[in-house]
C-alpha cells in the first residue's frame, strides 16, 4: 500500500494552479421545492463566475474560437427543455426524463440525448441537473460528496410530480449509480416507470478503487492535466475516485434485491473506466427479464463479448469505418456523431493521453486519427494512425430507436 501511495503522490506533482482549489462558490444544491427555473438560474450564476475568473479574466475565448463565455455556460449548466402542460395540455400520457451525468463531466454529455428524447416525445418535459462539485472548476471535485449527488437527484425527481404522469430516470456513467441508488431506495414510486443507463457505472474497473477513500489523505490529484474542454474537467481528484466507490459500493453485491423497474442499458465491451461484467451481471440477474434491453458495444479489434448472456442482452458490433471507429470507448456511448463539440467533425477531440506533437496531430490532423477506446491498438496507434478516444457512438441513431420502444414498452 505504502508502494501506491508514493506512485500516487507522484502522479499529483505538477503546478500549484488556483484551477486545483475550491473555487468557494461551487455548483448549488437547491433546498427542496425550489422552482427548477431558480436552480437553473443559480448554477448559471455560479459557473459563469468561476470561468470568468480562471479561465475568461484575460482571454476572449480561452477554449478555442467559438467558445464564447456564454456558450460555455450553456454546455456546464443544468437545462429544461419541454412543457408537457402547456404544449399538450390534452394531450398523451405526460412523460418526464431526468438526466444525470457522470463523473468529472457536466449536463452536456446528456444533452444530445435529451433533445433526441424531445422530438420522440414532444409533450415530454426533460431536465438535466449538475452534480456538486462540477461545472466550475477542477478544483471544487476536492470537496463533493456522493451525498450531496444524492440529494440533487431527489431535488431532480420531486420537482416532476405534480407535472408528469411518468418519470425515466436516464443517467451517463455515474449517473447510473444514482438513478439506481434511487429507484433501491424508493422502490414504491409510483411516478418512476423505468431506468435508462448509458455506460452504466456499477464499479470501478480499477482493482484498487476500494484504497480511494484512504489514499485521497495523501495525494489529492490522479492527474491534473491542461483544462480545454469548454464541457467538461479534464482533471481527475482522488476524491472524485473515492466518492464514487463509495457511491457504488453494494449495487452488485450479492444479496442486492433485485429491480421490478424496467431497465435498459448500452455499454462498450471495451470500456476502460467502469466495470462492464460488472454491469451485465446485474443486467442478467438483477432485472426484471421481461421488460429490459441492453446493448453490448463489442469491437473485433479486441474480442471483447460479454462472458456470458441472457434474455435481452443484444451484442452490437463496434465497428463503422465511414466513420473511422473501430471500438467504442465509455465517453462515446451518450453522443451522436452530428454533436458540434464532440462529434465526428465536432470542434473537440479527446486526446489527452498524447503529449507534445502526438497531441498536436491527434487534436487537429483527422486524417492521421482513428476513434476507439484506451486500449485500442497498441501505443496509443491503430492501423498507423493514433486513437483518439471515442467521443461520439456512430450506431446513435439505432440505440435511440431501440431506446424508444423500451420507453413505450413495445419492442
Amino acid at each position: 500500500m505504502l508502494a501506491l501511495m508514493g506512485m500516487l503522490m507522484a502522479c499529483s506533482s505538477g503546478s500549484d494552479s488556483p484551477l486545483y482549489r475550491p473555487s468557494g462558490a461551487p455548483a448549488w444544491i437547491p433546498p427542496p421545492h425550489t422552482p427548477f427555473s431558480d436552480y437553473i438560474r443559480q448554477n448559471e450564476d455560479r459557473i459563469r463566475q468561476a470561468l470568468v475568473t480562471y479561465h475568461y479574466a484575460s482571454l476572449t475565448e480561452p477554449f478555442g474560437p467559438g467558445y464564447p463565455l456564454e456558450r460555455a455556460v450553456a454546455m456546464r449548466a443544468p437545462y429544461e427543455l419541454g412543457n408537457a402542460a402547456a404544449q399538450c395540455p390534452q394531450g398523451p400520457e405526460r412523460r418526464g426524463f431526468l438526466l444525470i451525468h457522470g463523473l468529472t463531466d457536466s449536463p452536456y454529455l446528456l444533452r444530445g440525448v435529451a433533445e433526441s428524447l424531445q422530438q420522440a416525445f414532444p409533450c415530454a418535459l426533460l431536465r438535466g441537473v449538475l452534480l456538486p462539485g462540477h461545472g466550475t472548476v477542477p478544483g471544487d471535485s476536492l470537496e463533493m460528496r456522493h451525498e450531496d449527488w444524492l440529494r440533487v437527484t431527489e431535488y431532480g425527481v420531486e420537482s416532476f410530480r405534480g407535472e408528469v404522469d411518468s418519470l425515466h430516470l436516464v443517467g451517463f456513467s455515474t449517473g447510473t449509480a444514482l438513478s439506481l441508488r434511487y429507484a433501491a431506495e424508493h422502490r414504491e414510486d409510483a411516478l418512476l416507470r423505468g431506468l435508462i443507463m448509458l455506460s452504466p457505472a456499477l464499479a470501478a474497473r480499477s482493482e484498487s478503487a476500494w484504497l480511494s477513500p484512504w489514499a485521497r489523505w495523501f495525494t489529492p490529484w490522479l492527474g491534473r492535466d491542461t483544462e480545454r474542454d469548454a464541457a467538461r474537467y479534464e482533471s481527475f481528484s482522488m476524491n472524485a475516485g473515492a466518492e464514487f466507490y463509495l457511491l457504488t459500493r453494494g449495487l452488485t453485491a450479492p444479496q442486492f434485491p433485485a429491480l421490478t423497474l424496467p431497465v435498459f442499458m448500452a455499454g462498450s465491451g471495451d470500456d476502460t473506466t467502469v466495470d462492464m461484467e460488472a454491469a451485465r451481471e446485474f443486467f442478467c440477474s438483477k432485472t426484471p427479464e421481461q421488460s429490459r434491453r441492453m446493448l453490448w458495444y463489442s469491437a473485433q479489434a479486441t474480442g471483447s463479448v460479454p462472458a456470458a448472456s441472457c434474455e435481452g442482452l443484444q451484442v452490437v458490433a463496434s465497428e463503422s469505418p465511414a466513420h473511422r471507429v473501430y471500438s467504442l470507448s465509455h465517453t462515446a456511448i451518450s453522443v451522436p456523431p452530428t454533436d458540434p463539440h464532440y462529434g465526428l467533425d465536432g470542434d473537440f477531440a479527446l486526446c489527452g493521453h498524447f503529449r507534445d506533437a502526438d497531441y498536436e496531430t491527434c487534436r487537429y490532423d483527422a486524417s492521421a486519427t482513428v476513434y476507439g477506446e484506451r486500449n485500442l491498438g497498441e501505443g496509443g496507434r491503430y492501423k498507423d494512425r493514433l486513437v483518439r478516444r471515442g467521443s461520439f457512438n456512430p450506431h446513435y441513431d439505432a440505440m435511440l430507436a431501440e431506446m424508444v420502444c423500451f420507453i413505450q414498452a413495445d419492442c
